[in-house]
């Protein structure tokens, strides 16, 4: 009787020190890990399963899986038929983080004890990566085609628009007349949208010298129409310039993207203030637009240059990417100011080069 005591006890002491080793590996694995019971009750988890999902190890145990990772027909799924069987999965919360995950089917000893085990991993950042890499192919699959679709558009449209200009010549005042302005607006917003997807990747800076005043008040009052029609007041505040070795077209892509920016920002009763100037002293060109809509959060304001950053369910995240990177490109400063509730005010600064700007012959002041 005391040898077959003796013997049980040696038993108990070994299986105890067995399942203490295996406690310490399993706590040592860098690698998150919990078992599953059948039904999906967490009835193991490691330290690093506990840091990874946010929980104390006394919360955590007792937990059903799909609380905290994914539903139990997941794990099934993945886990197969095979009790040898392992596969890949991956879940994602609500929290915006995205997980991988192994599933291995193990022999229970006892019922309620672990039947699934399960691995994991926070990939998020990678799912991010894979994401920016997939929209980074598609754009340049855009990129390859883009010249020539814009080459068959911009010549039917400035046929239309030409046409447009002489039946307002030719016809009297009155509804016509109102509905072709309509027509004519459009059709310059049109053009300012494929002169913006023209100019990806052009320099700020050319050898020609161009009236960057007109173009910029043409782009006020052709934005402005779609502001006012939503009830958003626009202002402008544009000094005569000389003419000056800018790309006229960059320059009209970029006052494109930061007040159809600023409008999409503002709401029924918000104000959008677009100024521009040289500066013959320094030999800067500056350009601001200011609005008093809905602003953006540190969080935000800290990626909004990003590229494909966004914050639109529609939005492409290349407008204030493609912006900072023409200026900062030719030199320039590219400044963000934003508050929530109080508004966003973008302002660029470029040292234009050495030579003295050509005073051209002047037009008119519009807008």
């Amino acid at each position: 009787m005391t040898v077959a005591l003796k013997l049980v006890r040696s038993e108990n002491a070994l299986h105890e020190m067995t399942s203490n080793e295996h406690a310490r590996i399993l706590g040592a694995l860098p690698a998150a890990v919990i078992g599953l019971s059948r039904d999906g009750t967490i009835v193991l988890a490691n330290e690093s399963a506990v840091r990874v999902l946010g929980r104390d190890s006394q919360t955590l145990i007792g937990t059903s899986v799909a609380d905290v990772l994914v539903s139990m027909d997941e794990i099934r799924r993945a886990a197969g038929d095979s009790a040898d069987e392992r596969a890949m999965g991956h879940a994602a919360e609500d929290t915006g983080r995205t997980f991988g995950f192994d599933v291995s089917r193990i022999d229970a000893s006892e019922p309620g004890s672990a039947e699934y085990a399960v691995v994991f991993r926070d990939i998020t950042g990678f799912e991010q990566l894979r994401q920016e890499r997939d929209r980074l192919l598609r754009l340049a699959a855009v990129s390859d085609i883009l010249p020539s679709v814009l080459h068959e558009l911009k010549n039917p449209l400035a046929a239309i628009s030409t046409s447009v200009e002489l039946m307002l010549e030719e016809l009297p005042e009155g509804t016509t007349q109102e509905d072709l302005h309509a027509v004519l607006t459009e059709m310059r917003r049109m053009k300012l949208t494929l002169e913006g997807l023209g100019s990806v990747g052009r320099s700020l800076l050319s050898s020609r010298n161009t009236a960057v005043d007109h173009a910029l008040r043409d782009a006020v009052r052709v934005l402005g129409a779609q502001a006012r029609s939503r009830r958003i007041e626009v202002t402008s505040d544009i000094s005569d310039m000389p003419l000056l070795p800018v790309d006229i077209s960059v320059v009209r892509a970029i006052a494109f993207n930061l007040i159809t920016n600023a409008v999409h920002a503002c709401d029924a009763g918000d104000w959008i203030r677009v100024g521009a100037g040289f500066d013959a002293g320094s030999k800067q060109l500056v350009l601001s637009v200011e609005d008093s809509g809905q602003g953006m959060t540190p969080e935000v304001l800290e990626r909004c240059m990003e590229l494909f950053y966004t914050t639109k369910s529609k939005g492409t995240g290349i407008g204030l990417a493609l912006c900072s990177t023409a200026v900062r490109s030719a030199g320039g400063v590219f400044d963000i100011r934003s508050e929530p509730g109080k508004g966003t005010c973008v302002e660029m600064r470029v040292t234009l080069p050495g030579r003295a700007p050509v005073k051209g012959p002047r037009r008119a002041r519009r807008g």
